[in-house]
């Protein structure tokens, strides 16, 4: 299957620092129910495939099996378990950050990262000492590794996200670890769209530094939590909008809300269409 994604796997050469040349380290957690080990691999391989960037990887799992770790191991990944949700297993895995940490990110076990994505994001943060997220663009991927579409985020997308979810993907970004302390970390009330909920109490925190590349790739397919329950994820994306709007935003919310339901499910009804 990495052979398949070869294509969609693009060389980023960061146009500022080559990289984090300073005594800092990035966390990146992988929460997994350990029934993908496949796409797993794929996943960790991504992250050992980041020259430029200190990377410690903790896998965290409900229980921990021979399988997964064998896979670990070859990856030189940790594992930890944890009984909660994705939301608390994120926690449970940036809990585990030391003082090297500077940075965070988690991904999905059929996600990945582009080579380079670590260096140039973390690189763009230490320019930005008042920024709290670094993002850049997604490709989405089917299971076999075909390129769907790319997700490039829009000028002011930090701004839009409080009237249209998903312009800024989680695989995308690279977090500051003293923001995400500060706002409490993610909220594991939440089951499909903890990352914007994040994001958007992140924006109250600090700046949000445009990566112009394809730094991250995140597998559609059906079994994904938030594709398999769309409706409901956008439900509560929407829910999670309310809350965390202020002033003339929460006034108009009612507004732009079903039109943006509408060309959401839209979307996800083309998208499907186009990969049966």
């Amino acid at each position: 299957m990495t052979e398949v994604l070869a294509s969609h796997r693009p060389e980023i050469t960061p146009t500022g620092p080559s990289g984090p040349r300073a005594p800092f380290r990035i966390l990146l957690v992988i929460p997994t129910l350990g029934r993908r080990l496949d796409t797993l691999g794929r996943t960790l391989l991504s992250v050992t495939d980041q020259a430029g960037a200190h990377v410690d990887v903790v896998i965290v799992a409900k229980t921990n099996f021979p399988e997964l770790e064998a896979v670990a191991v070859r990856h030189g990944a940790r594992i930890i378990t944890h009984p909660g949700n994705i939301s608390a297993a994120v926690n449970a895995g940036f809990a585990q950050a030391e003082s090297v940490h500077k940075y965070v990110c988690w991904l999905g076990d059929d996600d990945m990262l582009y080579p380079g994505a670590l260096a140039h994001a973390s690189a763009a943060l230490e320019s930005e000492p008042t920024a709290a997220v670094a993002y850049g663009a997604c490709n989405y991927i089917s299971l076999d590794g075909n390129l769907l579409f790319t997700r490039r985020p829009p000028p002011l997308a930090p701004l839009l996200l409080q009237f249209v979810p998903g312009l800024i993907k989680q695989e995308a970004c690279l977090f500051r670890l003293s923001d995400v302390k500060a706002v409490g970390g993610l909220n594991e009330t939440l089951k499909y769209t903890m990352d914007l909920d994040l994001l958007l109490r992140l924006r109250r925190r600090g700046r949000f530094v445009p990566v112009d590349k394809v730094t991250a790739a995140f597998c559609w397919h059906p079994d994904s939590i938030t594709v398999a329950n769309r409706k409901v994820s956008l439900a509560e994306a929407q829910e999670v909008q309310r809350v965390n709007a202020r002033g003339v935003a929460r006034a108009f919310q009612p507004l732009w809300k079903p039109a943006v339901r509408t060309l959401i499910l839209a979307m996800t009804w083309k998208i499907n269409r186009g990969m049966q």
